[in-house]
Formats: structure tokens, C-alpha cells, sequence
């Protein structure tokens, strides 16, 4: 069954409410994740079939109007997307650890997408914008190579839409590094 990920971000608390309302009734979306990021933004994010997906975009665009600050329909999800969310990704070991940052949350999730689909690489979370300054960020590990592969991947894609914070890339973390990260 194809997977795809549709995301908001609005600048109005009240109009996101309303916004996600209107997504979950008009298509078989699952709800992942709705509620209020910095700096008074809110963010949306549906998953579910491609065609639903984009029924709930079009659903929802229409009662977010003007408070609707950005948008991303991702079809065909890499499937270590959805562990990475949800901070459920078993890690025995992880090797070279990458760390992307980037100014939205629609983004940083199209990134580690194009970021697995890139390289062989383990995502062990993906942060959504909360409590960070709308700031997000995702985590990866793996071999140095791959995971230098997958770190010039999601760079390209966050560079040419003009949010990237910043990039770090530990070929041979600390043992106290990996605990915090893990």
C-alpha cells in the first residue's frame, strides 16, 4: 500500500484547528501530529494513501486561506520515515551520526525522506519544530560514506528552498554521545 506525507504549517492557532478539522473529514487520513510549534505557528501532519493525502491538502488549504505558511504533499515515504516521527527507531549500533537542521518542519521531514532514499543510512528521529524556535531537525547514522551521502542529499534539497540552519556530521561519536542521542 503507497504511503504519502502531507504537512502544514499555518500562522494562526485557532485557523490550524479548523484546518486540521476539515482535513480529517474529508479523506482516510491518519492524524500524526497537530498542535501549536514556535513561534506561534501550527503544524499538521497526515499520512495515509496518496490520493486521501491530497484530498486532505485540498480540503484543507481551502479553510486555511491566508494563515497557510507552507505546504508539502511527500508521496511514496521511505518506510524508516514514520519510525523516525514517532522516536521509535531501534538502534544497536549507529557508526558516523549526521544531524540536519533546518527553519520548518515540512521540510526537515522531505529531507530525511530524500536523505534514506540517498544512502544507506538508520534515521533515529526526526524533531518537529516544538520548542525549538520552529526549528526542526532529523538524525541519522550509519557507515561514514553513507551517511556523508545521505547528509549532501537533504542539504541540496533544504538549500535550494533557503531554510537550512545548519549541518553536522561526527564520523566516530563519543560513547556518552551516542547515549544522549539514542
Amino acid at each position: 500500500m503507497e504511503r504519502a506525507i502531507g504537512t502544514f504549517e499555518l500562522i494562526s492557532v485557532a485557523r490550524g484547528a479548523a484546518t486540521v478539522d476539515a482535513m480529517l473529514k474529508a479523506a482516510n487520513v491518519k492524524l500524526f501530529h497537530a498542535s501549536p510549534i514556535c513561534p506561534g505557528k501550527y503544524l499538521i501532519v497526515v499520512w495515509g494513501q496518496v490520493g486521501a493525502v491530497k484530498n486532505a491538502l485540498n480540503a484543507g488549504r481551502q479553510v486555511a486561506g491566508e494563515m497557510l505558511t507552507d505546504e508539502m504533499l511527500l508521496p511514496n515515504v521511505h518506510p524508516s520515515v514514520f519510525p523516525a516521527l514517532a522516536c521509535t527507531t531501534e538502534v544497536s549500533e549507529m557508526g558516523a551520526l549526521g544531524v540536519v537542521e533546518a527553519m520548518a518542519a515540512p521540510c526537515i521531514i522531505e529531507a530525511a525522506d530524500t536523505a534514506a532514499k540517498a544512502a544507506k543510512i538508520l534515521l533515529i528521529e526526526i524533531r518537529l519544530g516544538r520548542g525549538m524556535g520552529a526549528k526542526s531537525f532529523f538524525s541519522m547514522g550509519g557507515d561514514i560514506s553513507e551517511v556523508k551521502t545521505a547528509l549532501t542529499a537533504a542539504k541540496e534539497l533544504i538549500i535550494d528552498k533557503g531554510l537550512l540552519v545548519d549541518i553536522s556530521f561526527i564520523p566516530n561519536p563519543h560513547p556518552d554521545l551516542k547515549g544522549a542521542v539514542l
